[in-house]
């Protein structure tokens, strides 16, 4: 008997900005082909999100043979090529800093696509693209490279856990908060905390560490606009007051924070998974926090 079944698969094809919700999906050599290989930054190359842009939000990127359409409302929409490589020394050159402090290579999508985006956000910006498949390696993730995701290459939830936590906050709020790759169905909430090894479908999956969530949940994904939960319920019920399990260089990153999802590494390249397949939990150990009362 399955352990859980998989109900939804979304890609974020630009980091920060809108969702695309997908019936089936590839694994790439960095996570879920498509998902956050491209991203918005500022003049000093650094990473622009919804915690300072909510508007991000409602920037929805399609994706499209060479590269993506944006539309946002109000603002009409552009086409945008994917990127090529600039001959000479300058290819590789480009680089900006992602969330975690790491620099990594990539190619500038061009003038058109910098000018919108700036009128949207209201600021000076550019979009840029990973400069090769594997341009992001860090020393968590020893398995595979990584795109401009936060902490692992996919993000795994459970809606179990999302009922139980919604039933404890102030107002309701959805799965496309907290942003996942792969929302399953568990039969018990907070189950995917102690999940350490999984199969979902012919994909296997090994948990890195959960989720320490920032403000971007509080970010409606549709309107844009801010709001009081899931911070509340959060830090009442899912408050992270130390993590000595954890490397030492990490702690920083989860002590005060609210947890909520688990980054996994997955694999092997060029399996497809399907809403529906089956979740198999393989390997099990103690959860970082526990489960609320």
């Amino acid at each position: 008997m399955a352990d859980g079944v998989l109900t939804g698969l979304h890609i974020h094809p630009i980091k920060s900005c809108h969702r695309t919700e997908l019936q089936e999906a590839a694994v790439s050599v960095f996570g879920l082909a498509g998902d956050r290989e491209w991203q918005i930054v500022d003049a000093d190359a650094r990473a622009l999100t919804q915690r300072t842009y909510p508007q991000m939000a409602t920037v929805a990127p399609t994706l499209l043979d060479g590269g993506l359409r944006l539309t946002a409302p109000g603002a009409g929409s552009v086409e945008v090529a994917n990127p090529v490589a600039v001959p000479g020394p300058a290819e590789g050159g480009l680089r900006v800093r992602a969330l975690l402090g790491d620099k990594v290579a990539v190619r500038d999508a061009g003038d058109e696509a910098a000018a919108w985006l700036s009128r949207v956000l209201g600021a000076p910006c550019r979009l840029v693209r990973l400069a090769a498949p594997d341009a992001r390696r860090i020393p968590l993730v020893a398995a595979q490279p990584i795109s401009f995701v936060d902490l692992g290459p996919v993000l795994v939830a459970n809606e179990a856990s999302l009922a139980d936590l919604a039933s404890r906050a102030t107002e309701p709020f959805g799965m496309d908060r907290f942003r996942p790759n792969l929302v399953v169905q568990a039969d018990q909430p907070w189950a995917e905390d102690t999940w350490r090894s999984v199969t979902i479908g012919d994909a296997r999956l090994e948990a890195i560490a959960p989720m320490p969530r920032c403000a971007m949940p509080q970010v409606d994904q549709d309107s844009g606009q801010r709001r009081r939960e899931p911070a509340l319920a959060l830090r009442a019920h899912r408050w992270c007051t130390g993590a000595p399990s954890l490397p030492e260089g990490l702690q920083p990153f989860f002590s005060g924070q609210g947890l909520f999802g688990v980054a996994f590494s997955i694999g092997p390249v060029g399996t497809v998974l399907r809403v529906g397949d089956a979740v198999e939990v393989v390997a099990t150990g103690e959860p970082l926090i526990p489960a609320p009362h």
